[in-house]
């Protein structure tokens, strides 16, 4: 899909490995050359000037002067479009928390034609080639950031990172494959439960509820006994109760996320 539509938004709850699986196609398409792709995370002062192209005052002499000045965007797709035989990836991490009609400015229409010259806001050319790629992430579950408009979504191909499509137990039944140890496994269908006896209708599993990453052991955690305890204690309770104040799970759910254990753990710090 992305070889095809060039550039693609990888959208779902939080711990569902969005950003991991996008460099990881990062990785793929450039051969493992970390040189070819950059990466950029969006937040809501992020604006056109940071992402494109920016005025930037210098001083030379003693005199300050004022050059338009390629940014993140600008450079890869320059460097792309001078080594055709290389793929580039730009990587958007939080795509929908900026202000994307103003980050993007004249490249919502450069998204769609790629190859053809457009003339910037500085009057500066910029092309992208069809040897760059986008890929971008979003948290469906965080309804404090702007909805994309209908204009950028066209330029973009959405794909769920939910891989359950009617229910509840394909969903368990894909994640445990990926879960090795018995204890997240029971945790994590615990932790459905919740989803499936509390959350308010108007909200759809799929966009909230937490992913496997929550469940397994990281490389960093590999020397910590306790790991899943942790991430029981620190991670994924306080998630599950500020779902409550957001008004994504009833508040009836406090006792039974209170209630939430390792099973045969010996959690004590």
């Amino acid at each position: 899909i992305l070889k095809i539509y060039k550039q693609i938004i990888l959208q779902g709850a939080p711990g569902t490995g969005k950003t991991y699986l996008a460099k990881e196609i990062a990785k793929k398409l450039t051969n493992d050359n970390e040189d070819n792709i950059k990466f950029v995370q969006f937040h809501p002062s992020y604006g056109y000037e940071d992402f494109v192209r920016g005025i930037v005052a210098e001083e030379k002499d003693g005199n300050i002067k004022y050059e338009v000045k390629d940014k993140v965007l600008a450079k890869i797709a320059k460097e792309a479009y001078e080594n055709e035989e290389e793929n580039y990836v730009l990587i958007i991490d939080e795509i929908n928390r900026a202000n994307l009609s103003s980050v993007l400015g004249e490249l919502i229409y450069a998204l769609e034609y790629r190859g053809e010259r457009v003339e910037d806001m500085y009057g500066k050319e910029i092309i992208l080639p069809e040897n760059f790629y986008i890929i971008a992430t979003m948290n469906t579950a965080d309804r404090s950031v702007g909805n994309i408009d209908y204009a950028i979504r066209r330029r973009f191909i959405f794909i769920d990172m939910i891989p359950y499509e009617e229910d509840m137990k394909k969903f368990i039944e894909f994640v445990k494959e990926d879960i090795k140890d018995e204890r997240a496994k029971e945790l994590f269908e615990d932790v459905a439960e919740i989803f499936k006896n509390y959350l308010f209708s108007e909200f759809d599993k799929r966009d909230v509820i937490i992913g496997h990453s929550y469940f397994i052991q990281t490389d960093r955690e590999k020397d910590n006994n306790l790991w899943l305890e942790d991430k029981l204690e620190y991670q994924i309770k306080p998630l599950l109760m500020e779902y409550i104040k957001d008004g994504v799970l009833r508040s009836g759910a406090e006792k039974e996320i209170n209630d939430l254990e390792v099973k045969n753990g010996n959690y004590s710090h």
